[in-house]
Protein backbone atom coordinates (compact mmCIF):
# COMPACT_ATOMS: atom_id res chain seq x y z
CA UNK A 1 0.00 0.00 0.00
CA UNK A 2 1.51 3.19 -0.95
CA UNK A 3 1.79 5.99 1.50
CA UNK A 4 -1.03 8.20 0.03
CA UNK A 5 -3.19 5.42 0.76
CA UNK A 6 -1.94 4.91 4.28
CA UNK A 7 -2.48 8.57 4.81
CA UNK A 8 -5.93 8.34 3.24
CA UNK A 9 -7.40 5.08 5.57
CA UNK A 10 -5.70 7.31 8.58
CA UNK A 11 -7.12 10.79 8.07
CA UNK A 12 -11.02 8.71 7.42
CA UNK A 13 -10.60 7.06 10.91
CA UNK A 14 -9.06 9.39 13.06
CA UNK A 15 -10.61 12.38 11.46
CA UNK A 16 -13.58 13.20 9.13
CA UNK A 17 -12.07 12.34 5.54
CA UNK A 18 -9.55 13.95 3.22
CA UNK A 19 -9.83 17.67 2.98
CA UNK A 20 -9.54 19.31 -0.22
CA UNK A 21 -6.73 21.33 0.17
CA UNK A 22 -4.53 18.56 1.79
CA UNK A 23 -4.11 16.54 -1.21
CA UNK A 24 -0.33 17.53 -2.24
CA UNK A 25 0.13 17.12 1.91
CA UNK A 26 -0.96 13.47 2.12
CA UNK A 27 1.51 12.56 -0.82
CA UNK A 28 4.70 12.92 1.16
CA UNK A 29 3.75 13.38 4.61
CA UNK A 30 4.37 10.50 6.87
CA UNK A 31 1.80 8.67 9.04
CA UNK A 32 3.48 9.62 12.64
CA UNK A 33 3.81 13.04 11.20
CA UNK A 34 0.12 13.22 10.01
CA UNK A 35 -1.02 11.87 13.03
CA UNK A 36 1.02 14.18 15.27
CA UNK A 37 -0.94 17.24 12.87
CA UNK A 38 -4.59 15.40 13.91
CA UNK A 39 -4.04 15.71 17.32
CA UNK A 40 -2.40 19.03 16.92
CA UNK A 41 -2.16 20.51 20.56
CA UNK A 42 -3.85 23.69 19.89
CA UNK A 43 -5.47 25.25 23.07
CA UNK A 44 -9.16 23.75 23.63
CA UNK A 45 -11.59 25.84 23.05
CA UNK A 46 -15.35 25.12 23.82
CA UNK A 47 -18.21 25.79 22.07
CA UNK A 48 -20.07 28.72 22.51
CA UNK A 49 -22.53 30.89 20.59
CA UNK A 50 -22.84 34.34 21.64
CA UNK A 51 -26.52 35.00 20.28
CA UNK A 52 -27.58 32.38 22.36
CA UNK A 53 -25.74 33.06 25.79
CA UNK A 54 -27.50 33.30 29.08
CA UNK A 55 -27.68 32.31 32.13
CA UNK A 56 -28.83 29.49 34.01
CA UNK A 57 -31.25 31.61 36.36
CA UNK A 58 -32.57 32.81 33.22
CA UNK A 59 -33.34 29.90 31.67
CA UNK A 60 -34.86 28.76 34.57
CA UNK A 61 -37.40 32.08 34.80
CA UNK A 62 -38.48 31.11 31.41
CA UNK A 63 -38.84 27.77 31.88
CA UNK A 64 -41.27 28.80 34.93
CA UNK A 65 -43.47 30.83 33.20
CA UNK A 66 -46.57 29.87 32.17
CA UNK A 67 -45.88 30.38 28.67
CA UNK A 68 -43.43 27.72 27.24
CA UNK A 69 -43.10 28.78 23.67
CA UNK A 70 -40.29 31.20 24.33
CA UNK A 71 -38.22 28.25 26.71
CA UNK A 72 -39.16 25.98 23.70
CA UNK A 73 -38.32 28.06 20.96
CA UNK A 74 -35.20 28.69 22.83
CA UNK A 75 -34.19 25.06 23.44
CA UNK A 76 -34.60 24.62 19.17
CA UNK A 77 -32.78 27.71 17.97
CA UNK A 78 -30.00 26.55 20.39
CA UNK A 79 -29.97 22.99 19.79
CA UNK A 80 -29.66 23.63 16.06
CA UNK A 81 -26.67 25.72 16.45
CA UNK A 82 -24.44 23.51 18.96
CA UNK A 83 -25.23 21.14 16.02
CA UNK A 84 -24.25 23.44 13.48
CA UNK A 85 -21.26 25.28 15.60
CA UNK A 86 -20.60 21.25 16.15
CA UNK A 87 -20.23 20.19 12.93
CA UNK A 88 -18.20 23.36 11.19
CA UNK A 89 -15.65 22.31 13.35
CA UNK A 90 -15.61 18.58 12.53
CA UNK A 91 -15.46 20.06 9.01
CA UNK A 92 -12.59 22.45 9.60
CA UNK A 93 -10.68 21.83 12.54
CA UNK A 94 -7.12 20.99 12.82
CA UNK A 95 -8.16 19.30 15.58
CA UNK A 96 -9.66 16.25 13.65
CA UNK A 97 -9.15 13.43 16.17
CA UNK A 98 -10.59 15.75 19.12
CA UNK A 99 -13.81 16.22 17.21
CA UNK A 100 -14.02 12.57 16.00
CA UNK A 101 -13.31 11.09 19.81
CA UNK A 102 -15.99 13.75 20.67
CA UNK A 103 -18.77 12.39 18.84
CA UNK A 104 -17.48 8.83 20.07
CA UNK A 105 -18.05 10.10 23.11
CA UNK A 106 -21.76 11.34 22.27
CA UNK A 107 -23.08 8.04 21.34
CA UNK A 108 -21.27 6.34 23.89
CA UNK A 109 -23.00 8.59 26.52
CA UNK A 110 -25.78 9.21 25.07
CA UNK A 111 -28.10 11.55 26.43
CA UNK A 112 -31.25 12.88 24.78
CA UNK A 113 -32.73 15.78 26.33
CA UNK A 114 -34.30 19.30 25.53
CA UNK A 115 -32.22 21.45 27.64
CA UNK A 116 -30.18 23.19 24.99
CA UNK A 117 -27.46 24.74 28.17
CA UNK A 118 -27.35 20.69 29.33
CA UNK A 119 -26.52 19.69 25.77
CA UNK A 120 -23.88 22.59 25.22
CA UNK A 121 -22.03 21.30 28.27
CA UNK A 122 -21.98 17.83 27.59
CA UNK A 123 -20.84 18.19 24.19
CA UNK A 124 -17.83 20.39 25.91
CA UNK A 125 -17.07 17.40 28.47
CA UNK A 126 -16.78 15.08 25.52
CA UNK A 127 -14.59 17.45 23.47
CA UNK A 128 -12.09 19.02 26.61
CA UNK A 129 -11.66 15.52 28.02
CA UNK A 130 -12.44 12.78 25.00
CA UNK A 131 -8.72 12.27 24.53
CA UNK A 132 -7.77 12.67 28.25
CA UNK A 133 -8.04 10.12 30.98
CA UNK A 134 -11.14 7.93 31.13
CA UNK A 135 -11.57 8.55 34.56
CA UNK A 136 -11.93 11.86 34.80
CA UNK A 137 -14.55 11.56 31.80
CA UNK A 138 -16.74 9.43 33.22
CA UNK A 139 -16.86 11.62 36.47
CA UNK A 140 -17.52 14.62 34.04
CA UNK A 141 -20.33 13.00 32.50
CA UNK A 142 -21.71 11.47 35.75
CA UNK A 143 -22.04 15.03 37.49
CA UNK A 144 -23.51 16.87 34.09
CA UNK A 145 -27.05 18.10 34.85
CA UNK A 146 -27.50 16.30 31.14
CA UNK A 147 -26.95 12.86 32.23
CA UNK A 148 -28.42 13.34 35.75
CA UNK A 149 -31.13 14.91 34.19
CA UNK A 150 -31.88 12.34 30.95
CA UNK A 151 -31.52 8.89 33.24
CA UNK A 152 -33.38 10.37 36.34
CA UNK A 153 -30.95 10.59 38.96
CA UNK A 154 -32.58 13.84 40.28
CA UNK A 155 -35.28 11.58 41.54
CA UNK A 156 -32.80 9.10 43.15
CA UNK A 157 -33.37 9.41 47.26
CA UNK A 158 -32.97 7.87 50.07
CA UNK A 159 -35.74 5.20 50.88
CA UNK A 160 -36.70 5.45 47.34
CA UNK A 161 -33.59 4.70 44.93
CA UNK A 162 -33.92 5.21 41.38
CA UNK A 163 -32.03 2.64 39.24
CA UNK A 164 -31.44 4.20 35.94
CA UNK A 165 -28.11 6.00 36.04
CA UNK A 166 -26.18 2.82 38.43
CA UNK A 167 -27.91 0.43 35.49
CA UNK A 168 -26.58 2.26 32.47
CA UNK A 169 -23.08 3.16 34.11
CA UNK A 170 -22.35 -0.54 34.15
CA UNK A 171 -23.94 -2.07 31.34
CA UNK A 172 -23.47 0.34 28.58
CA UNK A 173 -20.59 2.69 30.02
CA UNK A 174 -17.80 1.06 31.78
CA UNK A 175 -18.14 -2.85 32.40
CA UNK A 176 -21.05 -4.41 29.63
CA UNK A 177 -23.46 -7.39 30.88
CA UNK A 178 -21.90 -9.80 32.53
CA UNK A 179 -19.48 -7.88 34.93
CA UNK A 180 -22.33 -7.19 37.39
CA UNK A 181 -25.03 -8.66 39.40
CA UNK A 182 -28.60 -7.12 40.10
CA UNK A 183 -28.01 -6.49 43.64
CA UNK A 184 -24.47 -4.94 42.43
CA UNK A 185 -27.35 -2.64 40.91
CA UNK A 186 -29.56 -1.62 43.71
CA UNK A 187 -26.63 -1.19 46.11
CA UNK A 188 -24.95 1.27 43.97
CA UNK A 189 -27.91 3.06 42.97
CA UNK A 190 -28.36 4.01 47.07
CA UNK A 191 -24.81 4.85 47.01
CA UNK A 192 -25.92 7.65 43.80
CA UNK A 193 -28.67 8.75 46.30
CA UNK A 194 -28.79 12.43 46.21
CA UNK A 195 -26.46 13.38 42.92
CA UNK A 196 -28.10 16.11 41.28
CA UNK A 197 -27.49 19.51 40.29
CA UNK A 198 -28.67 23.34 41.69
CA UNK A 199 -30.59 26.06 41.06
CA UNK A 200 -27.53 27.32 38.98
CA UNK A 201 -27.67 23.65 36.50
CA UNK A 202 -24.37 23.16 38.79
CA UNK A 203 -23.52 19.67 40.55
CA UNK A 204 -24.24 18.93 43.80
CA UNK A 205 -24.55 15.93 46.78
CA UNK A 206 -27.70 16.84 48.75
CA UNK A 207 -26.72 14.67 51.88
CA UNK A 208 -30.01 15.42 52.82
CA UNK A 209 -31.18 12.82 50.17
CA UNK A 210 -28.49 10.71 50.08
CA UNK A 211 -28.76 7.34 51.77
CA UNK A 212 -25.57 6.75 54.56
CA UNK A 213 -26.52 3.36 55.34
CA UNK A 214 -24.45 0.35 54.78
CA UNK A 215 -24.24 -0.70 51.24
CA UNK A 216 -22.44 -4.14 49.51
CA UNK A 217 -21.08 -3.66 46.05
CA UNK A 218 -19.17 -6.31 44.57
CA UNK A 219 -18.94 -8.33 47.63
CA UNK A 220 -17.13 -5.57 49.63
CA UNK A 221 -19.20 -3.77 52.43
CA UNK A 222 -18.92 0.20 53.68
CA UNK A 223 -20.52 3.49 53.45
CA UNK A 224 -20.19 3.93 49.71
CA UNK A 225 -20.80 6.89 48.13
CA UNK A 226 -21.20 7.83 44.12
CA UNK A 227 -17.38 8.17 43.98
CA UNK A 228 -16.34 5.23 45.77
CA UNK A 229 -18.06 3.20 43.03
CA UNK A 230 -17.17 4.33 39.97
CA UNK A 231 -13.22 4.25 41.58
CA UNK A 232 -14.75 0.82 41.98
CA UNK A 233 -15.82 -0.02 38.37
CA UNK A 234 -12.55 1.59 37.05
CA UNK A 235 -10.58 -0.66 39.71
CA UNK A 236 -12.03 -3.96 37.44
CA UNK A 237 -9.72 -4.48 34.05
CA UNK A 238 -12.68 -5.35 32.67
CA UNK A 239 -13.66 -2.01 32.54
CA UNK A 240 -10.44 -1.47 30.63
CA UNK A 241 -11.61 -4.01 28.10
CA UNK A 242 -15.04 -3.11 27.49
CA UNK A 243 -14.43 0.78 26.39
CA UNK A 244 -11.35 -0.94 24.36
CA UNK A 245 -13.38 -3.32 22.34
CA UNK A 246 -15.48 -0.28 21.25
CA UNK A 247 -13.13 2.17 20.30
CA UNK A 248 -11.46 -0.76 18.74
CA UNK A 249 -14.68 -1.46 16.67
CA UNK A 250 -15.36 2.01 16.29
CA UNK A 251 -11.60 3.35 14.56
CA UNK A 252 -10.16 -0.13 13.49
CA UNK A 253 -13.51 -2.83 12.71
CA UNK A 254 -16.20 -3.93 13.41
CA UNK A 255 -15.02 -7.32 13.33
CA UNK A 256 -12.95 -7.34 16.52
CA UNK A 257 -9.61 -9.06 16.99
CA UNK A 258 -10.05 -10.48 20.55
CA UNK A 259 -5.93 -11.26 21.03
CA UNK A 260 -5.50 -7.66 19.89
CA UNK A 261 -8.19 -5.89 21.98
CA UNK A 262 -6.83 -8.12 25.27
CA UNK A 263 -3.42 -6.64 24.62
CA UNK A 264 -4.31 -3.08 24.18
CA UNK A 265 -7.08 -3.34 26.97
CA UNK A 266 -4.37 -4.28 29.30
CA UNK A 267 -2.12 -1.34 28.05
CA UNK A 268 -4.95 1.26 28.87
CA UNK A 269 -5.72 -0.67 32.17
CA UNK A 270 -1.85 -0.27 32.66
CA UNK A 271 -1.98 3.81 31.54
CA UNK A 272 -4.94 4.26 33.86
CA UNK A 273 -6.67 4.90 31.86
CA UNK A 274 -5.23 7.29 29.36
CA UNK A 275 -7.51 7.17 26.17
CA UNK A 276 -4.70 9.40 24.16
CA UNK A 277 -2.26 6.73 24.84
CA UNK A 278 -4.95 4.14 23.55
CA UNK A 279 -5.13 6.01 19.91
CA UNK A 280 -1.37 6.32 20.10
CA UNK A 281 -1.22 2.58 20.36
CA UNK A 282 -3.86 2.12 17.72
CA UNK A 283 -2.69 4.63 15.05
CA UNK A 284 0.85 4.40 15.04
CA UNK A 285 0.87 0.39 14.84
CA UNK A 286 1.48 -1.60 11.43
CA UNK A 287 -1.28 -4.15 11.94
CA UNK A 288 -4.20 -0.51 11.66
CA UNK A 289 -2.79 -0.05 8.10
CA UNK A 290 -3.09 -3.83 6.78
CA UNK A 291 -5.82 -4.56 4.20
CA UNK A 292 -8.08 -5.92 6.48
CA UNK A 293 -9.00 -2.97 8.09
CA UNK A 294 -9.31 -0.53 4.42
CA UNK A 295 -13.23 -0.46 3.62
CA UNK A 296 -14.22 -2.15 6.86
CA UNK A 297 -16.52 0.20 8.38
CA UNK A 298 -19.74 1.44 7.13
CA UNK A 299 -19.83 5.41 7.41
CA UNK A 300 -22.14 7.15 9.68
CA UNK A 301 -24.11 9.51 8.45
CA UNK A 302 -22.76 12.26 9.86
CA UNK A 303 -18.93 11.21 8.58
CA UNK A 304 -20.54 10.86 5.22
CA UNK A 305 -22.45 14.51 4.97
CA UNK A 306 -19.06 15.71 7.11
CA UNK A 307 -16.73 13.80 5.09
CA UNK A 308 -18.55 15.06 1.60
CA UNK A 309 -18.35 18.78 2.94
CA UNK A 310 -14.27 18.38 3.54
CA UNK A 311 -13.91 17.52 0.17
CA UNK A 312 -16.43 19.48 -1.97
CA UNK A 313 -16.35 23.42 0.08
CA UNK A 314 -20.02 24.33 -0.80
CA UNK A 315 -22.20 27.00 0.57
CA UNK A 316 -25.39 26.42 1.80
CA UNK A 317 -28.29 28.95 1.49
CA UNK A 318 -30.71 27.12 4.02
CA UNK A 319 -28.60 26.21 6.90
CA UNK A 320 -31.10 23.41 7.74
CA UNK A 321 -30.39 21.32 4.59
CA UNK A 322 -27.87 19.35 5.61
CA UNK A 323 -28.98 18.50 9.10
CA UNK A 324 -32.30 17.38 7.29
CA UNK A 325 -29.87 14.90 5.49
CA UNK A 326 -28.51 13.72 8.45
CA UNK A 327 -31.95 13.61 10.26
CA UNK A 328 -33.42 11.26 7.34
CA UNK A 329 -30.76 8.88 7.88
CA UNK A 330 -30.53 8.58 11.42
CA UNK A 331 -27.70 10.56 13.61
CA UNK A 332 -29.02 13.76 14.28
CA UNK A 333 -26.80 15.46 16.54
CA UNK A 334 -27.59 15.66 20.16
CA UNK A 335 -30.56 13.42 19.46
CA UNK A 336 -29.07 10.03 20.17
CA UNK A 337 -32.17 7.17 19.39
CA UNK A 338 -32.01 6.33 23.20
CA UNK A 339 -29.33 5.55 25.74
CA UNK A 340 -27.55 3.12 23.96
CA UNK A 341 -26.69 5.86 21.80
CA UNK A 342 -26.72 4.92 17.55
CA UNK A 343 -25.99 1.92 15.61
CA UNK A 344 -22.89 1.00 13.98
CA UNK A 345 -21.44 -0.60 11.06
CA UNK A 346 -24.22 -2.32 8.57
CA UNK A 347 -26.67 -1.21 11.35
CA UNK A 348 -26.89 2.37 9.51
CA UNK A 349 -27.91 0.55 6.12
CA UNK A 350 -31.29 -0.79 5.32
CA UNK A 351 -32.05 -0.78 1.55
CA UNK A 352 -34.40 2.54 1.92
CA UNK A 353 -31.13 4.46 3.68
CA UNK A 354 -28.27 2.93 0.83
CA UNK A 355 -30.51 4.49 -1.75
CA UNK A 356 -30.50 8.03 0.27
CA UNK A 357 -27.37 7.61 0.64
CA UNK A 358 -26.30 7.38 -2.98
CA UNK A 359 -28.74 10.01 -4.00
CA UNK A 360 -27.69 12.52 -1.50
CA UNK A 361 -24.23 13.71 -3.50
CA UNK A 362 -26.33 14.39 -6.90
CA UNK A 363 -28.67 16.64 -4.68
CA UNK A 364 -25.95 18.39 -3.20
CA UNK A 365 -24.86 18.91 -6.76
CA UNK A 366 -28.31 20.02 -8.57
CA UNK A 367 -28.50 16.98 -10.65
CA UNK A 368 -31.74 15.54 -8.64
CA UNK A 369 -34.41 15.96 -5.96
CA UNK A 370 -34.55 14.86 -2.98
CA UNK A 371 -38.13 13.82 -1.80
CA UNK A 372 -38.74 11.68 0.51
CA UNK A 373 -41.43 11.30 3.78
CA UNK A 374 -39.43 9.84 6.79
CA UNK A 375 -40.31 7.56 9.52
CA UNK A 376 -42.23 8.40 12.57
CA UNK A 377 -39.76 9.67 15.36
CA UNK A 378 -39.50 6.94 18.03
CA UNK A 379 -36.46 4.91 19.47
CA UNK A 380 -36.91 1.93 16.53
CA UNK A 381 -35.96 4.88 13.89
CA UNK A 382 -33.26 6.59 15.82
CA UNK A 383 -34.74 9.96 15.96
CA UNK A 384 -36.08 10.18 12.19
CA UNK A 385 -39.02 13.20 11.69
CA UNK A 386 -42.35 12.72 10.39
CA UNK A 387 -42.77 15.80 7.65
CA UNK A 388 -42.14 14.84 4.39
CA UNK A 389 -38.80 16.57 3.63
CA UNK A 390 -38.33 17.65 -0.47
CA UNK A 391 -34.85 19.24 -1.31
CA UNK A 392 -33.69 20.54 -4.49
CA UNK A 393 -31.42 23.11 -5.67
CA UNK A 394 -33.43 25.75 -6.45
CA UNK A 395 -35.62 26.01 -2.54
CA UNK A 396 -32.57 24.66 -0.52
CA UNK A 397 -29.58 26.43 -2.72
CA UNK A 398 -26.00 24.56 -2.93
CA UNK A 399 -23.18 25.94 -3.78
CA UNK A 400 -20.21 23.56 -4.73
CA UNK A 401 -16.97 25.49 -5.07
CA UNK A 402 -16.19 23.93 -8.17
CA UNK A 403 -12.69 26.40 -8.74
CA UNK A 404 -11.39 25.76 -5.23
CA UNK A 405 -11.27 22.11 -6.08
CA UNK A 406 -9.81 22.23 -9.80
CA UNK A 407 -6.56 20.55 -8.38
CA UNK A 408 -8.78 17.21 -7.27
CA UNK A 409 -10.20 16.86 -10.30
CA UNK A 410 -7.10 16.02 -12.20
CA UNK A 411 -6.11 13.00 -9.36
CA UNK A 412 -6.78 10.01 -9.56
CA UNK A 413 -10.62 10.36 -8.20
CA UNK A 414 -11.21 6.36 -7.57
CA UNK A 415 -8.05 6.21 -5.37
CA UNK A 416 -8.94 9.45 -3.91
CA UNK A 417 -12.57 8.72 -3.32
CA UNK A 418 -13.22 4.77 -2.75
CA UNK A 419 -11.16 2.68 -0.47
CA UNK A 420 -10.62 -0.09 -2.46
CA UNK A 421 -11.55 0.60 -6.62
CA UNK A 422 -11.24 -2.57 -8.60
CA UNK A 423 -10.38 -2.21 -12.64
CA UNK A 424 -14.06 -3.53 -12.77
CA UNK A 425 -15.55 -1.05 -11.08
CA UNK A 426 -13.30 1.78 -12.52
CA UNK A 427 -14.34 0.55 -16.20
CA UNK A 428 -18.01 0.65 -15.84
CA UNK A 429 -18.23 4.10 -14.21
CA UNK A 430 -15.77 5.44 -16.42
CA UNK A 431 -17.69 4.24 -19.18
CA UNK A 432 -21.24 4.91 -17.90
CA UNK A 433 -19.35 8.78 -17.31
CA UNK A 434 -18.23 8.91 -21.33
CA UNK A 435 -18.04 12.30 -22.46
CA UNK A 436 -19.02 13.74 -19.05
CA UNK A 437 -17.56 16.26 -16.93
CA UNK A 438 -15.13 15.27 -13.88
CA UNK A 439 -17.03 17.27 -11.55
CA UNK A 440 -19.61 14.63 -12.85
CA UNK A 441 -17.52 11.65 -12.29
CA UNK A 442 -16.83 13.10 -8.81
CA UNK A 443 -20.75 13.09 -8.13
CA UNK A 444 -21.02 9.48 -9.44
CA UNK A 445 -17.86 8.29 -7.56
CA UNK A 446 -19.88 9.39 -4.07
CA UNK A 447 -23.24 7.76 -5.40
CA UNK A 448 -21.43 4.70 -5.13
CA UNK A 449 -21.86 1.87 -2.55
CA UNK A 450 -18.21 1.40 -2.14
CA UNK A 451 -18.05 5.13 -1.09
CA UNK A 452 -20.23 4.98 1.99
CA UNK A 453 -17.07 2.49 3.32
CA UNK A 454 -13.92 4.01 4.79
Amino acid sequence: MNNFLKNKHLVSRAGFGIHHNDIEKLKNISQKKLYQDLTSNSEYKPIEIEVYKITYQKYQEMSKSTDKKPVNQYNKDHNLAIGKAWQNLMINSPNQLQEKMALFWHGHFATRIQQSLFNLDIINIFRKHGLGNFRDLVFEVSKSPAMLNFLNNQQNKKAKANENFARELMELFTLGTGNYTEKDIRESARAFTGWSYDENGEFRENLKQHDSGEKEFFGKTGNFTGTDIINMILEKPECAKFITSKIYKYFVNETPDDKLILSLSETFYKSNYNIKALLDEIFLSNWFYTEKNIGAKVKSPVELIVGIRRILPMDIQNGNTIYNFERILGQQLLQPPNVAGWPSGIGWIDSSTLLLRMKIPSVMAGYKTLDVEPKSDDDLNMGRGEKKLIVNNKQNKITIHWESVSNILNEDLFALLLPNPTNKMRNMITEFNAGKSKQHLMISLMCTPEYQLC
